[in-house]
């Protein structure tokens, strides 16, 4: 079964459920038939950005994709317009989709340089690596059906339920694991395509009677303190991702949300992307693991010998199952790198407890992910050094109690004080990537070849 006949089928099993944002919304059996009216106007396309500053557009210009057969690149707004054109510029698709008129539309491109991969992607999914150069992650059908089915196994929603969906349908994690799984599910969508706003999020919850939501560690822990003066808390599921939680943000939450069941699970984008999962019933003890593989997922825990790891032993997480990608997009070199006898190298630091839990301790690389966002701190200098003042510049990510992980800076420089890099921040980035800790000072520690050093 292709991927658009399942995802068909399973939607007009609850013709009259809604997918909606704001005030606006259509039913179930309305979407499926705008997806394959409009999926007419893409014939003859091979690959095609969305790029809509609604959510719901976006989602339904991704199900036109899939009904069309062609290749869907999903993009967002929310990462400013250069960050769009960098991957535009990269993929140079054939066509894009867009709601800037108010209305869904096709762009048909002609000066276009995509070519197509010997295997069809239903998707590619843009990301980056820890240089900050953008990567495109081919999903096959295969891999996007065997991960929804695999996600709706446990995740325990049904029609009666109304899931938020916050973040953008750029994020693997979202477009798989809320928006898709959610329509397996039956379940009534709702759709918030503001910038990042915890209150703007609680308000809406309350507002919609929402039962289902997913988030970052970061995002949850904050809209845990709205909770407390609005009474009643509607949320009967929760799921936790995109940030490696400690056991004390973990316990706020679980005493917060006690009501709730809580999922605490693992991903990547490259494994479609969930591959882990914790139960609601461990939550309580287990709060900084992410449970155990998903049903046709495997993993192992190799120490850099290539030995594997044994129990509460830190290694490299490798991955395999019918989840994980095809490659890299026009990046065979690169794909080989990270693809090894059908595992995939997950660049992650973990561990597996006794009980067969596993644990994300942190990334391999330098990537700082924050608040869902991934950051890469060669970018941000880079940006900063632009400005002549700056001599150099050295940024990290920082844990933190109680604002989870953080953008940490050291700055070398001609300034007055913290205040004018404040300043600067605030001119040349995004404000995902706007540092919480500025150090200025007079010089950064280097090793004997002149590079700063990173890690101690």
């Amino acid at each position: 079964m292709n991927l658009w006949k399942y995802i068909r089928e399973v939607m007009l099993q609850h013709p009259f459920q809604t997918i909606g944002e704001g005030n606006a919304s259509m039913s179930y059996e309305e979407s499926v038939i705008f997806a394959e009216s409009f999926s007419r106007r893409l014939d003859g396309e091979q690959c095609c950005a969305i790029l809509c500053g609604s959510e719901m557009m976006a989602a339904l210009g991704l199900l036109s994709c899939f009904a069309a057969g062609i290749t869907a690149v999903p993009l967002s707004l929310r990462y400013g317009e250069l960050h769009c054109n960098k991957l535009l510029d990269f993929i140079s698709p054939t066509c894009v989709i867009t709601d800037m008129d108010g209305e869904l539309r096709v762009l048909h491109l002609k000066d276009f340089h995509y070519v197509p991969p010997s295997r069809h992607p239903a998707l590619i999914m843009c990301t980056s690596g820890t240089t900050g150069a953008p990567k495109g992650v081919m999903l096959s059908e295969e891999n996007i059906l065997i991960n929804v089915k695999d996600i709706a196994e446990y995740f325990q929603i049904g029609g009666e339920d109304t899931i938020l969906i916050a973040r953008p349908l750029y994020h693997c994690a979202v477009l798989t694991g809320e928006f898709l799984t959610a329509l397996v599910k039956g379940s009534r969508i709702c759709f918030f395509s503001e910038h990042f706003n915890p209150k703007s999020i609680w308000d809406v919850i309350l507002q919609k009677k929402v039962t289902a939501f997913c988030g970052t560690p970061t995002l949850l822990d904050m809209m845990a303190r709205f909770s407390r003066t609005t009474g009643t808390v509607p949320l009967q599921h929760i799921v936790v991702s995109g940030e490696c939680m400690g056991t004390a943000v973990g316990k706020r939450l679980h005493k917060t949300f006690e009501k709730a069941n809580i999922y605490h699970v693992y991903g990547l984008t490259e494994a479609c992307p969930r591959v882990s999962y914790l139960a609601p019933t461990l939550f309580e003890e287990f709060p900084d693991y992410v449970g155990i593989p998903l049903s046709s997922v495997s993993v192992k825990i190799l120490k850099r010998n290539n030995e594997p790891a044994k129990i509460d032993e830190e290694g490299i997480l490798w991955v395999k199952g019918g989840n994980v990608m095809l490659g890299y997009y026009n990046n065979p070199e690169q794909t080989g790198q990270i693809l090894k006898n059908g595992w995939l190298c997950t660049g992650d630091i973990a561990e597996i407890n006794e009980f067969g839990l596993l644990k994300i301790k942190g990334r391999s690389d330098d990537l700082i992910i924050r608040a869902g966002m991934n950051i890469y701190p060669q970018e941000v200098e880079a940006s900063l050094k632009m400005d002549a003042r700056v001599k150099e510049v050295f940024v990290y990510g920082t844990q933190t109690p109680k604002f989870g992980t953080q953008i940490g800076m050291k700055i070398a420089g001609d300034f007055a004080g913290v205040d004018e890099v404040k300043k600067l921040c605030a001119e040349c980035l995004p404000a995902f990537q706007i540092p919480k800790y500025i150090e200025l000072v007079e010089d950064i520690p280097k090793n004997g070849s002149g590079k700063i050093i990173r890690r101690k």
